[in-house]
């Protein structure tokens, strides 16, 4: 069941209202218990100054206070921990929901974009009789949309497949400056057209790793950088060797950077700050958590933090074997 925000907040102050309910009820017996005692006391003493020997068998006097103090203790603690547990889940709960409602509007949006473009350049091509050069151009966009469904596709299953399980790594000696100019250059002729991406990289970096995990964090990394950086802006790539035997892989960008309450659940499979239906920037969430599940892969880990004027820097290490 998918909730959005105002039934979040409704079936949170409807847990909150039926917690202290339960408090104020164990309260409101807890002082009917002891004024009863106190009563039962009082009439005893009544009956004890006018000489009637009482038959009633009753505790001393503020036995049943601490009787009641010492066990609601107990009782208050033990609620308030399965309240706090419940509460826990619930809002957990209901964040996944509100991520994988997110992930459908999200998902529905990049699906539903190439295909509107598949299908009028095919219409275009049937009703038309076009040009040897508007046909060629016509077939490289459509392509460009199936390339643009087939990455989609892919990651989708690769976050999948990385929640369910550990992804066997193919690691192999591996030129890393090589392989990020390569990766560079695919983001320079698609989604990165908009951007200058400058490389900063020594002539070769040797290690042992798994291209196409190593390429999937860059690639991801570069993606979300030119969806949020504003056009012609320069997203920078450095690589470079990093002491411990490791390799540092920084992505930074001059967009608008995370709002510190973001910043937590940045690397959360389906988490986009803000609200679907009135977010500009595309994507389905899945970016960022799958570069942090393949850093982890690798051995390595994903970090974030802001640039120093502006924008945002994501930093990959790994260590070089």
């Amino acid at each position: 069941m998918l909730m959005n925000g105002p039934i979040h907040r409704r079936t949170l102050l409807l847990f909150s209202v039926i917690a202290a309910y339960v408090l104020l009820q164990f309260l409101w017996w807890a002082y009917l218990l002891i004024s009863k005692d106190n009563e039962l006391q009082a009439l005893i003493s009544q009956l004890q100054a006018l000489g009637v020997s009482s038959t009633i068998d009753h505790a001393k006097p503020g036995r049943t206070f601490w009787m009641v103090s010492g066990e609601g203790t107990v009782f208050v603690t033990l609620l308030l921990l399965a309240l706090w547990l419940t509460y826990r889940t619930v809002r957990h709960e209901l964040g996944l929901a509100r991520q994988q409602r997110n992930f459908l509007l999200a998902a529905s949006h990049e699906l539903r974009t190439p295909i509107a473009g598949l299908k009028l350049h095919l219409q275009t091509m049937q009703r038309r009789s076009l040009a040897p050069d508007q046909q060629a151009s016509m077939i490289a966009q459509a392509l460009g949309e199936v390339d643009r469904l087939g990455a989609l596709s892919e990651k989708i299953l690769l976050a999948m497949r990385l929640e369910e399980l550990r992804l066997p790594m193919n690691r192999s000696n591996l030129d890393l400056a090589a392989l990020t100019i390569e990766v560079a250059e695919r983001a320079r002729g698609t989604y990165g057209r908009q951007h200058r991406i400058e490389l900063s990289a020594p002539t070769e970096l040797m290690t042992q790793t798994d291209a196409d995990a190593f390429a999937t964090i860059l690639g991801n990394m570069l993606e979300n950088a030119c969806k949020y950086a504003p056009s012609g802006t320069p997203i920078n790539v450095s690589l470079q060797q990093a002491p411990a035997q490791q390799i540092l892989l920084e992505v930074s960008d001059q967009g608008p950077g995370v709002p510190e309450e973001d910043r937590a659940h940045l690397f959360e499979r389906f988490f986009r700050g803000g609200n679907e239906e009135t977010r500009q920037a595309k994507g389905t969430g899945l970016g960022l958590y799958i570069v942090h599940r393949l850093a982890a892969e690798l051995g390595g880990k994903v970090s974030f933090r802001p640039g120093p004027s502006g924008g945002s820097i994501f930093a990959v290490v790994i260590p070089q074997r």
